[in-house]
């Protein structure tokens, strides 16, 4: 199997999913024998958790010219077979840098939302473009993207990370009481996650269903606009915004239903933890999410932006545990088709395909 060199350009600051993806690609593609490098933002999470081989350019807007004729030298200088762009800011300077370099590298972009695309240039442009699910592949489809460039690739997660999970601690540390059931969402406090949605359904799960915690695991943005809505709910008491954490493991350990609220979705990862974690479903059927839960077999899927239908499948699993442990066994078998060493190999193929049809 030929070796390649890829360049890997992401400019996103924060650490979301994509990174994490964009992470374990390179960690595994190195192991596969493949050089990589990748181009960054300083002092980005992503530059922070790198160790070596790779490169900091200051991109201050997506035509940048600075950021574009400094890529180009990159790739330039280090030849590399694939030039793959994570993020969307990356896919507009990776995309001018290839062009204006000497060299010419295949390029490849993933696209991990299901939202209609507003630059049809862009992804027209490059050789492939990597989907994260079949229901952002439709979405291209319907925007004018030909078959024959879309790749499927599901994102995976690390089985590794729920090995002998105790997250007894969170009790304490969160204040809630064993006996309470505890329902949850991790997720970026970002727009199309629609945690508003989540604490309508979380309003109306307590009104039926007093013992009630409901977490919310992450960062973002509206995060303070979320909790003075919490406090118009009048569900302060109830509602626990943990921000970032890190023992994501052990916090879905404590809880007895697993929410997704989007009304936009690629995938989403954290469905996948959960189901690795063996945590019952209730998720609104968006983008790729209905490719991960089977309604009815690995959770419940419902409407988006329907709060009533989100609290009356919540409280159907909530009180039904021969339900949840039916969820929880049928996630634990279909999730192994979700593994990160999945999504590295899957990436890999796509990179010697189109380096195979280089002409």
């Amino acid at each position: 199997m030929k070796q390649l060199t890829i360049l890997h350009i992401d400019f996103e600051k924060t650490w979301r999913g994509g990174q994490q993806q964009l992470f374990w690609l390179v960690e595994g593609l190195e192991k596969r024998g493949h050089r990589n490098f990748v181009l960054c933002q300083p002092k980005s999470a992503l530059s922070i958790k790198l160790r070596e081989n790779y490169f900091n350019i200051k991109m201050f807007f997506e035509f940048d010219p600075f950021a574009i004729y400094k890529t180009a030298k990159i790739i330039d200088k280090i030849m590399p077979d694939i030039v793959h762009l994570h993020s969307a800011h990356a896919h507009t300077i990776g995309l001018m840098a290839s062009k204006i370099a000497s060299h010419k590298p295949k390029t490849v972009s993933a696209r991990r939302v299901d939202f209609h695309i507003k630059s049809l240039w862009k992804y027209k442009s490059v050789d492939r473009i990597i989907a994260i699910s079949d229901g952002v592949k439709k979405v291209l489809l319907e925007d004018g993207i030909s078959n024959e460039k879309i790749s499927v690739v599901h994102s995976g997660v690390d089985f590794s990370r729920f090995l002998n999970i105790r997250g007894n601690y969170l009790y304490d540390e969160l204040k809630i009481d064993k006996n309470d059931n505890v329902v949850g969402i991790v997720a970026s406090l970002a727009p199309h996650k629609d945690i508003e949605n989540f604490l309508q359904a979380a309003a109306i799960i307590k009104k039926k269903l007093p013992n009630m915690k409901f977490l919310i695991v992450g960062e973002g943005k509206l995060k303070n606009d979320l909790m003075r809505f919490t406090d118009k709910l009048k569900i302060s008491d109830s509602v626990i915004f943990t921000g970032f954490r890190t023992d994501v493991p052990q916090l879905l350990s404590i809880f007895d239903v697993f929410v997704l609220s989007s009304y936009l979705e690629g995938l989403c990862t954290s469905i996948i933890d959960a189901m690795v974690s063996g945590i019952a479903i209730v998720a609104t059927n968006v983008g790729g999410v209905g490719e991960l839960v089977d309604d009815g077999s690995t959770g419940f899927l419902v409407p988006p932006r329907n709060p009533e239908i989100l609290a009356e499948k919540t409280v159907e699993v909530l009180t039904d545990e021969n339900l949840r442990r039916k969820f929880s066994q049928n996630s634990r078998i279909k999730v192994k088709n979700f593994s990160k060493e999945k999504m590295i190999e899957d990436t890999e193929k796509v990179y010697l395909e189109i380096n195979d049809a280089r002409v």
